[in-house]
C-alpha cells in the first residue's frame, strides 16, 4: 500500500502556464505563478490582490516529507488576499508539472 501512495504522489500532469505575475523565493526559483487576478487595494509599490494560479508547496502538507510540487490555488473561492510588489509583474510562459 505504501508503494501505491508513493506512485499517486508522483503522478502529475505537465502543462504550459501563461502567467501574469511571478513570485520568486530567496534563491530566485519561481514559488508562485499567478494567471488571473483582481486588484483589491493599491499602495505605493505593492498591491493587495485576489488571484488564481499555481503555488509550489509540500505535497503532503508538511515540511518533513521535503517533496515539493505545483498545486492550484484560488483566492476567489477562499476569500483571501495576497500582497504583490510591482516588480513581480511579468508576462511569460512556463512548463510545470501540476499535482491535484
Amino acid at each position: 500500500m505504501k508503494k501505491f501512495k508513493e506512485f499517486l504522489e508522483q503522478v502529475g500532469k505537465i502543462v504550459n502556464i501563461d502567467y501574469k505575475i511571478i513570485i520568486n523565493d530567496s534563491k530566485g526559483e519561481p514559488e508562485q505563478l499567478i494567471t488571473d487576478f483582481e486588484i483589491v487595494n493599491s499602495e505605493d509599490k505593492k498591491l493587495k490582490i485576489k488571484a488564481k494560479g499555481y503555488i509550489k508547496t509540500y505535497l503532503n502538507g508538511n515540511s518533513h516529507d521535503k517533496k515539493k510540487g505545483w498545486m492550484k490555488f484560488d483566492d476567489f473561492e477562499d476569500n483571501k488576499t495576497r500582497t504583490v510588489w510591482n516588480k513581480n509583474f511579468e508576462n511569460g510562459t512556463k512548463k510545470i508539472k501540476i499535482y491535484q
